[in-house]
């Protein structure tokens, strides 16, 4: 019986988390007070972080943080186990200049939520 409301709770928890539990982010963590961040995300080189996305909703991201200064992303590298319990890759890209304006990332899971 004990076990089984555990189990209860632990469901409810990732039922009410959702889509943020899965979907990837951009490593730019700030410490509180502080101006520069910790995550190892900057302009330049985003660095996102995912576990069960696809590919191309990692790439769309970092194509979302690259467009904020007109860029495109190119993929450089990816890590495993370096992010997070849920998150363990972390993808690496560089922004580079572009000619035309790219258009921003939408996440599927706020398409879900309308």
């Amino acid at each position: 019986m004990r076990k089984s409301i555990y189990i209860v709770k632990i469901v409810l928890l990732l039922g009410m988390t959702g889509c943020s539990l899965t979907d990837p982010f951009v490593d730019a963590r700030r410490e509180a007070g502080q101006v520069e961040p910790v995550g190892s995300s900057t302009d330049d080189y985003p660095v996102i972080c995912y576990g069960f996305s696809s590919q191309e909703e990692v790439d769309q991201l970092a194509q979302n943080e690259c467009s904020k200064t007109n860029r495109q992303s190119v993929f450089i590298r990816k890590e495993n186990f370096s992010c997070s319990l849920f998150m363990p890759q972390k993808a690496i890209y560089q922004c580079v200049q572009t000619d035309h304006p790219v258009p921003p990332y939408q996440s599927p899971c706020l398409e879900r939520m309308k």
